[in-house]
């Protein structure tokens, strides 16, 4: 569509309704419409030939047509005629008009190619727009006056725009505050015809998802919320929702992927939102990218009816550990500790938390899994490749490693969601014997208390530690199952790292109970009260490192296991006697 000025004001369409424009203008005398007239996009800044690509956009919004003879549109401070280009002045029922600077139509062309062939062409009496037309760095009115003197339309436009795309009206039906006009989307916007930004006859999105709690854990139930809204402007009766886990990354809802699919039969008007809710559960620990897709018939904006979002389900009993730390490195190392995973199934690590009694940081920022039975050491740098062989990939390096104590420190670790998962308060006393820089502290067991003094000890590696594999001073549990087993049986606690302690381990037929275990030497006298009525559910464990009461290591020899068990009322429940034999090698 070429656009020109026309000398006659006849043209073939406009003949073609003076009659029925005859009867409008007759109408228009007695009853004023000008209020049905509204402005809807302002192009303020184009990206070519500034002085001449300036245009504001009008639509007739009600059911009969308006004469714009003598209607003036300007900034505030000057006022211009809006006049005729050869098409009339007649505004009809739900048609747009675009003014035009006076200049674009010898100069320019650029929106020819995009105005339709209903649109009504205009311009204005003067020069340019307002004061040396629309300012790009400073918000100005846009002012539509009608023949009357009456504001009709008033949009106070914002000059953050990227030249070229135009300011527009969302809804046509609701005021021009800032908050109903959005940038344009399409590029040189939409003179003449629907913008880019406004509501379409039938759209349904999908508004926000969130579960309920926030971090839900494997074995629960957690709740599943969907918000959905109406954007559209005609009401929506029925909808579909489906929820899948996307199991093989392609963003479609599979057959065999469905969590569950449920179709909705209800009004939905248009702005009103519909929230859904189901309950889930049977999902391990780990990580989902759980679908949502929504469909509505004739829905015109499909690319907001899908969302997928990550569901990081938490072991219900996180099973990370601290398993070895380096707080006393020798010469020129670097401190570090060391994870392990006590379970079989890989726990990815990002955004979990380590913290000392100052500091903390977070362990890895991208995905990082510790497989199954697998460890994870965390350092300051990667000096631990060269100094023991590390594998590379059982290492995370952080620049804000924090400083560990020598004395003692507070070590903790939280999962993604800032819950606690492991916590050891050592002092340089868990180490049970005078060591050089350069010996870790390591652990017993795993599956023994992280707060228990006994089930730590330093470690007799002749490298001094063992990152990345099973610790030095390592001790199997009991594999027998009777109320109380011991192992190793005999031991041997002569710091060589080798059957260094006694385990204790209990299975009672008890929900709870007091536990009382004493042990005496061969001539009856008692040596060490291991624990006294310690309250316990119906399994636990204790460990020995062979000392007395007074911290001293025992002598070799055969000792008397003497176990009490009482019921939570006091009542005895049994009494157990068991021989463990103290021995020392070298």
């Amino acid at each position: 569509m070429e656009i020109s000025k026309k000398k006659s004001f006849f043209s073939s369409k406009t003949s073609k309704v003076f009659f029925g424009e005859l009867l409008v203008f007759i109408h228009l005398l007695i009853i004023p419409l000008s209020a049905q007239v509204i402005l809807t996009e302002v192009m303020f800044d184009p990206d070519t030939l500034e002085s001449h690509n300036e245009f504001v956009e009008i639509y007739n919004a009600g059911e009969q047509s308006v004469n714009l003879q003598d209607w003036e549109i300007g900034d505030g401070t000057e006022y211009d005629l809006i006049v005729d280009t050869g098409y009339g002045l007649f505004l009809h029922p739900l048609q747009f008009a675009v003014i035009f600077d006076p200049s674009y139509f010898e100069n320019s062309t650029t929106y020819d190619s995009l105005l339709p062939e209903a649109t009504l062409i205009l311009t204005i009496e003067d020069g340019s727009f307002g004061s040396y037309g629309w300012s790009n760095t400073k918000s100005e009115p846009v002012t539509l006056i009608n023949s009357a003197g009456d504001t009709v339309q008033r949009y106070w436009y914002s000059p953050d725009n990227i030249p070229g795309f135009s300011d527009e009206k969302i809804i046509f039906s609701e005021d021009n505050s800032e908050n109903n006009w959005a940038n344009a989307q399409i590029f040189r916007g939409t003179p003449g015809t629907f913008n880019s930004v406004m509501a379409a006859p039938v759209d349904l999105a999908i508004d926000s998802v969130w579960t309920e709690p926030e971090f839900p854990q494997s074995g629960s139930f957690f709740s599943l919320y969907v918000d959905f809204k109406n954007r559209g402007i005609q009401d929506i009766y029925s909808f579909t929702i489906e929820v899948y886990n996307d199991l093989n990354g392609d963003q479609q809802a599979d057959p065999d992927e469905t969590i569950f699919h449920t179709e909705i039969n209800e009004r939905l008007g248009a702005g009103e939102s519909y929230q859904h809710n189901c309950s889930l559960s049977d999902f391990a620990a780990g990580d989902y990218q759980i679908g949502i897709q929504v469909v509505a018939e004739n829905d015109a904006k499909p690319e907001n009816n899908h969302l997928q979002f990550n569901l990081r389900i938490e072991p219900e009993e996180p099973s990370l550990i601290i398993n070895e730390i380096m707080y006393r490195p020798a010469i020129n190392q670097t401190e570090w500790v060391e994870f392990y995973n006590k379970s079989s199934n890989p726990i990815n690590v990002k955004g979990w938390y380590f913290a000392d009694g100052r500091d903390t940081i977070i362990i890895s920022k991208t995905e990082k899994l510790i497989d199954g039975h697998g460890y994870l050491i965390l350092s300051k740098d990667s000096s631990l490749i060269v100094n023991y062989g590390l594998a590379s990939d059982l290492l995370v390096t952080s620049s804000a490693f924090p400083t560990l104590n020598n004395d003692y420190d507070d070590l903790k670790v939280f999962s993604f969601s800032k819950r606690l998962v492991d916590r050891v308060l050592y002092s340089n006393s868990w180490m049970k014997r005078e060591v050089d820089p350069g010996i870790s502290l390591e652990r017993i067991h795993p599956d023994i208390s992280s707060s228990l003094a006994d089930n730590w000890a330093a470690c007799t590696a002749p490298a001094g530690a063992t990152p990345g594999q099973k610790n030095s001073i390592y001790v199997d549990r009991p594999k027998e199952k009777t109320l109380l087993a011991i192992h190793p049986n005999p031991f041997s606690p002569d710091a060589d790292g080798f059957e260094d302690v006694a385990i204790f381990e209990y299975s009672l037929p008890l929900a709870t109970a007091y536990i009382s275990i004493d042990i005496f030497d061969m001539a009856g006298r008692k040596i060490r009260t291991l624990i006294n009525q310690h309250p316990s559910g119906p399994s636990g464990n204790f460990i020995w490192d062979g000392t007395d009461d007074n911290g001293r290591v025992s002598r070799i020899g055969l000792y008397i296991i003497y176990c009490r068990i009482l019921k939570l009322n006091g009542e005895p429940f049994k009494e157990i006697k068991k021989t463990l034999v103290l021995m020392k090698k070298g």
